[in-house]
């Protein structure tokens, strides 16, 4: 396979990636659908919901923030069509806009990213689901120890050591390499389906009247009772009524951000068969698959307990007001104390893995960034050594891993305001680039854009007009996050307004940029020294298989 030169020097680290095409359609849909994460994002949205946007209708929230995920259907299926690399978005803008705007966005990812990503869902497999778990099968089975169990590992340190066995077991999955990831991610997301729709049972088998008494029963110890919660619902209007401001402004940092993360199953691309019609298909049916799950549980939770509860008593608890109950109030543990032992157990269990197969693609997705820098030679190109048996990146992975261990330890001792005043912000303005991108690939790029874009013909080079359909995608993109930057700087919405936080996260944000530029400048330097070679031509060519 050619390589371009330069200077007499080879381009590319070397001249193939070492990484197998292994997966198919239905491995890249389970990568998508696993970092969505139906159940376990539903019951972190509803957590947020109450507590950020007070009255919003979740079911229009969670429809209409399918909207954008569409956007990135277009705009993703395309880059990954035309350049079909692992790397995702890292190497799309690299080639588009420069390896500056390269460097930048990936270590926004990689550091803002893998506070949200994997180290998030670490943190979330003890402290939303593990927990719940044993506190409501020891409260529905009036078994103490049980109770025990589920507070004491729902804090640091013992639900700290939980989250790093978890990690390391992630690790040992991605060191052996694609087609074990592809194994367990299949037989993975089947026990997680399977459970899934045990968890919609156990909701449609809970009548109002049984589920009141069985909750007053449950919780007796703690001294809450269901006419408690409705009646300090009751002196907060707003968590009752509709509100339709709050819906609107929900719908991106609530409802688009449900789908969010889809889209890293692109950064798989270099492992994929036929791409151009893999990645499309996998990408519009996750999609629509999210937005009928979606649509469903929130319907029928509603129904069943009623969303003024349901939000309620979520608001109460992360205000104060439930100091006794010694975990989260979330969904999964809510249903699974009108439920006999057995049924909650499962229901919790499916939370469980569905936040342990997000941190799991998440592992992958964000190893391959590194190794598509390493493979640039914008850092050591022993990120991109793929090991010759099990075919992974083994040291972009391990990386990944230590990024995971500081950031979770983070989670359990600095909690929710860690991730939400340190990475907000960063990832907003993260995200404005590969649509910047995007938006003027076939204007900037022209030649670039008709040997990629332009040779695949069909739907993926359709013009509205004069204008690309990629370049509606890229504007789509900006406008996205150009609004999720707009609710975090606006003082008159106070759910998403930073406030004092804001220099903090304005400071971060600025930092990562500056850090993506200097080890940019760094490198460059480095290799004009070292080999007299500039690393700035590898942009302009799309790396080889």
């Amino acid at each position: 396979m050619r390589v371009s030169e330069g200077l007499g020097k080879k381009v590319f680290a070397r001249e193939a990636t070492g990484l197998i095409r292994r997966l198919g359609f239905v491995d890249q849909f389970i990568v998508s659908m696993a970092i969505v994460n139906v159940t376990g994002g539903y019951v972190f949205t509803m957590i947020a919901a109450p507590y950020f946007f007070p009255g919003a209708n979740m079911v229009a929230v969670f429809v209409l923030g399918a909207i954008p995920a569409l956007f990135y259907v277009i705009t993703y299926s395309i880059f990954s069509a035309a350049m079909p690399r692992s790397g995702g978005d890292y190497v799309w803008t690299g080639r588009i806009l420069g390896p500056r705007f390269a460097a930048v966005l990936a270590i926004i990812i990689l550091v803002a990213g893998s506070i949200y990503g994997p180290a998030f869902n670490f943190w979330l497999i003890d402290a939303f689901a593990l927990s719940q778990l044993f506190l409501a099968w020891g409260l529905v089975t009036g078994n103490a120890s049980l109770v025990s169990i589920g507070a004491t590992i729902s804090q640091p340190p013992y639900g700290y050591v939980i989250s790093l066995l978890v990690i390391a077991i992630i690790l040992i999955i991605g060191l052996i390499g694609t087609e074990v990831f592809r194994k367990i991610n299949r037989y993975s997301f089947l026990v997680y389906t399977i459970t899934a729709i045990v968890f919609v049972a156990g909701i449609l088998s809970t009548s109002r009247s049984t589920y009141n008494t069985a909750f007053d029963t449950a919780m007796s110890s703690y001294n809450v009772t269901h006419s408690q919660i409705d009646t300090a619902i009751s002196s907060n209007p707003q968590l009752a009524s509709f509100s339709l401001p709050s819906t609107i402004l929900a719908i991106v940092p609530l409802g688009w951000l449900t789908y969010s993360g889809f889209n890293y199953n692109t950064y798989l691309s270099g492992e994929t068969k036929d791409v151009r019609s893999t990645m499309p298909k996998s990408l519009l049916a996750a999609t629509v698959v999210t937005l009928i799950a979606l649509a469903i549980i929130t319907s029928i939770v509603n129904a069943t307990f009623g969303a003024a509860f349901v939000g309620g008593i979520s608001y109460l608890y992360n205000t104060g007001a439930l100091a006794s109950v010694p975990v989260e109030p979330t969904i999964n543990f809510l249903v699974a104390l009108g439920l006999p032992a057995w049924f909650g157990v499962l229901i919790n269990i499916n939370v469980m893995l569905g936040f342990f197969l997000v941190a799991l693609s998440y592992t992958m997705t964000f190893s391959r960034i590194l190794f598509g820098m390493a493979f640039d030679r914008l850092i050591p190109s022993r990120f991109a050594d793929v090991n010759d048996r099990y075919g992974s990146p083994q040291s972009s992975i391990v990386l990944i891993t230590i990024m995971s261990v500081i950031f979770t330890t983070l989670w359990w001792y600095a909690g929710l305001a860690f991730g939400y005043f340190n990475g907000t912000f960063a990832l907003d303005v993260g995200y404005l680039i590969p649509g910047l991108a995007a938006l003027t690939f076939a204007f900037i790029r022209k030649d670039l854009y008709e040997r990629t874009v332009g040779s695949l013909g069909g739907w993926f080079k359709l013009k509205i007009g004069s204008v690309p359909l990629l370049s509606i995608g890229g504007a789509a993109l900006l406008l996205i996050w150009g609004f999720g930057l707009y609710c975090l700087l606006n003082p008159t919405i106070p759910y998403t307004y930073l406030g004092s936080a804001l220099p903090f996260a304005l400071g971060t944000t600025v930092v990562l940029i500056i850090l993506g530029l200097v080890i940019f400048e760094a490198s460059r330097r480095y290799h004009m020294k070292k080999d007299a070679f500039d690393i700035t031509l590898a942009y302009k060519e799309i790396p080889p298989e």
